[in-house]
């Protein structure tokens, strides 16, 4: 079956966007082990051309490198943390697009030196 256009929700802009949707039951579809399916039963689905290409913007990433915090132990719970190690442009960070604008955002990333990682 073909997807057709419905509209998902972003949380963090609180704003509405179109995206391709299952037909059946209507929810987002995305790429599963190689091939567009829908998130919520599974059905695989063919796109148009203009939603390959909706995807195609979508599925972009990048990895840039950052400083890592300061090299700075603080006291959590009676644990001695260390928050980083100083170094700069040590810390690679992912980066995709923001379904509903496009814009940048971090998905987490690691400091090469020591060690440090985050999750967004």
């Amino acid at each position: 079956m073909k997807a057709v256009w419905g509209e998902e929700y972003d949380w963090r802009k609180d704003k509405l966007y179109p995206c391709p949707v299952c037909p059946k039951c209507h929810e987002e579809v995305g790429k599963i082990q190689g091939k567009y399916r829908c998130f919520a039963c599974g059905m695989e689905v063919e796109l148009e051309p203009d939603m390959v290409s909706w995807f195609g913007e979508r599925e972009e990433t990048k990895t840039v490198m950052r400083d890592c915090l300061p090299d700075k132990v603080v006291d959590i719970d009676g644990k001695k943390i260390r928050m980083g190690c100083g170094g700069k442009g040590c810390v690679e960070v992912h980066m995709m697009r923001n379904p509903a604008t496009l814009e940048w955002q971090t998905m987490g990333g690691e400091c090469k030196k020591c060690g440090r990682s985050f999750v967004v």
